[in-house]
């Protein structure tokens, strides 16, 4: 079972002139900056994911098949100097984190701009996907087989979603704002809480009794990352694991989804403000990037 669409009515031809773009998939971990003179205040140049009609299935099982697409996108965080990360201490009570986060959430302000096309004379469903990092972890749903007869996608954030109903050589604009970022800071924070937790690893053991045993891993993950819940609603399988520190968004993995073979694509633009002063890489400078968390989070027994 997927989530609804979201019916949007036809938009207008995609400026390429009805040609997919020529960079289908391409590394956006050197992130540049442009239009501004420092860093507090970023406009980062457009970064581009597109699937053609000749794409593979990412997933297939013989009850689902899913055509997706994905590109790392990172956000121009500075990587701390040795005396800052020993600064930085060690764990923080009631936290997933070994230290105190380097970029917290209250040090960004992060907008994201999206044009979202269908290159096709014919109408597609398609799903705009944004699956989070941190400093920590990087956020990989992937599907869950349920039973034999049923493989469902696990919650990933879906700007203007869920779904949209895409015309034929429409395209659809919308934006990812500064408050959906700082709520996606903490829907990962509060996940990767409950799942690095010592009950929630016990509770997946096959000999596990007691303590969380009752709740599914999964489910609760995929709870927190439903956009129908929101972190500040007193949810009691979302709030209780959002912790006291809250790690910054560090960069993003930005995806298509159909259910089919489609030539569609998304552009975006990211506005960037560094409202620390000194977490983000000055404009014109070769500062080494944070670039990729070291782990990845993933609901237990997703596959990829």
């Amino acid at each position: 079972m997927l989530p609804k669409f979201r019916a949007v009515a036809g938009g207008h031809p995609p400026s390429a002139g009805g040609v997919l773009p020529r960079v289908m998939f391409f590394s956006a971990l050197g992130v540049a900056a442009a239009c501004s003179s420092s860093s507090s205040d970023q406009i980062t140049q457009p970064l581009a994911v597109g699937m053609t009609n000749e794409t593979q299935a990412y997933y297939s099982d013989g009850n689902l098949t899913l055509y997706e697409v994905q590109i790392p996108v990172a956000l121009p965080v500075r990587r701390p100097t040795s005396a800052e990360r020993q600064a930085l201490g060690g764990p923080v009570k009631g936290t997933p984190y070994p230290h105190t986060p380097f970029l917290l959430a209250s040090d960004e302000s992060v907008e994201v701009h999206y044009v979202l096309s269908n290159i096709d004379a014919e109408q597609h469903s398609v799903w705009l996907l944004v699956d989070p990092w941190n400093e920590f972890v990087r956020y990989r749903p992937g599907v869950t087989v349920v039973d034999e007869d049923t493989t469902v996608p696990n919650e990933s954030f879906e700007p203007g979603g869920p779904g949209f109903i895409m015309e034929p050589k429409s395209r659809v604009e919308g934006t990812i704002t500064t408050d959906d970022i700082q709520e996606l800071a903490i829907r990962l924070a509060a996940a990767e809480n409950f799942l690095t937790s010592p009950a929630t690893l016990a509770s997946e053991s096959p000999d596990a009794s007691g303590g969380d045993n009752s709740l599914d891993p999964t489910e609760i993950a995929n709870h927190i990352f439903d956009q129908q819940n929101f972190s500040t609603s007193n949810d009691p399988l979302f709030t209780p694991y959002i912790p006291p520190v809250i790690a910054g968004i560090t960069g993003f993995d930005l995806g298509l989804r159909t259910l089919e073979p489609a030539n569609v694509a998304v552009e975006i633009t990211i506005d960037v403000q560094d409202l620390n002063g000194n977490r983000f890489v000055v404009q014109g400078t070769n500062a080494p990037l944070l670039g990729l968390p070291p782990a990845t989070l993933a609901p237990p027994g997703a596959r990829f």
